[in-house]
C-alpha cells in the first residue's frame, strides 16, 4: 500500500472520526433521529471536548502527535480522559433516563480492556474501533458489516504502513474488537 493511500485509510479510520459516524447511524436506525438525539449531542461533546485536548497538548508538547502514537503517553492522553468522559455520560443517560446506559458501560470496559493491555503492548486503538464497528453493523445489515470488515482491514495495514504499530499490535487489536463485537451481539 502506497504511503499516501496508507494515511488517506489511517484518517479516515480515525476513531474520533469513525465512531461518531457508525454509532450515530446505528442510534438514528434503531431509535429514529428524535430519540437519539441526547446520544448524538453527548457523543459529539465528549468527541470535541477530546480533540481539544488532544490539540493542546500537541500544540505545548506533551504529546508527539495526535494519533498519540508513543505508548507511554496514551495513558493519560487517550484512556484516562475518555474514560472519564464516558462515565460522565453514564451519569447524564441514567440521570435523563436515557437507553444507553449499558451499551455506554460496555465501551468503557473495551477502553479499559484497551487501557490495561496498553501496560504489557501497544494496540492499534484504528483497529479495535473499526473491527468493533464492523461486528455491530454486521449484526444489523450483512453487506454494510462485511463492507466495514474489509475497510477495518485496510485501515488496520494503513497502521503497519505508517509504522504507527507493528503487525502484533494491530493483530492485537483485531482479536480484541473482534471479542468485543461478538460481545455486544451476545449481550444486546
Amino acid at each position: 500500500m502506497h504511503p499516501r493511500i496508507a494515511a488517506f485509510f489511517s484518517n479516515i479510520g480515525n476513531p474520533f472520526l469513525l465512531f461518531p459516524v457508525v454509532i450515530s447511524y446505528l442510534a438514528a436506525r434503531e431509535l429514529g433521529y428524535k430519540a437519539a438525539k441526547p446520544l448524538l449531542f453527548t457523543m459529539l461533546a465528549i468527541f470535541g471536548i477530546l480533540a481539544v485536548f488532544l490539540f493542546v497538548r500537541k500544540q505545548r508538547g506533551e504529546i508527539t502527535n495526535l494519533d498519540v502514537s508513543n505508548q507511554k503517553q496514551r495513558a493519560l492522553n487517550i484512556y484516562l480522559p475518555t474514560i472519564i468522559m464516558l462515565l460522565l455520560a453514564i451519569a447524564y443517560f441514567q440521570w435523563t433516563k436515557q437507553p444507553y446506559v449499558f451499551r455506554t458501560l460496555y465501551v468503557g470496559l473495551l477502553l479499559i480492556t484497551c487501557f490495561a493491555l496498553n501496560f504489557w503492548k501497544k494496540i492499534s486503538l484504528h483497529t479495535v474501533v473499526a473491527t468493533y464497528l464492523s461486528s455491530l453493523l454486521l449484526s444489523t445489515n450483512y453487506w454494510l458489516g462485511i463492507a466495514f470488515f474489509v475497510f477495518a482491514f485496510l485501515i488496520a495495514w494503513s497502521r503497519v504502513v505508517l509504522e504507527r504499530h507493528t503487525k502484533t499490535e494491530v493483530l492485537l487489536g483485531w482479536v480484541v474488537g473482534s471479542l468485543f463485537g461478538l460481545g455486544y451481539a451476545w449481550i444486546f
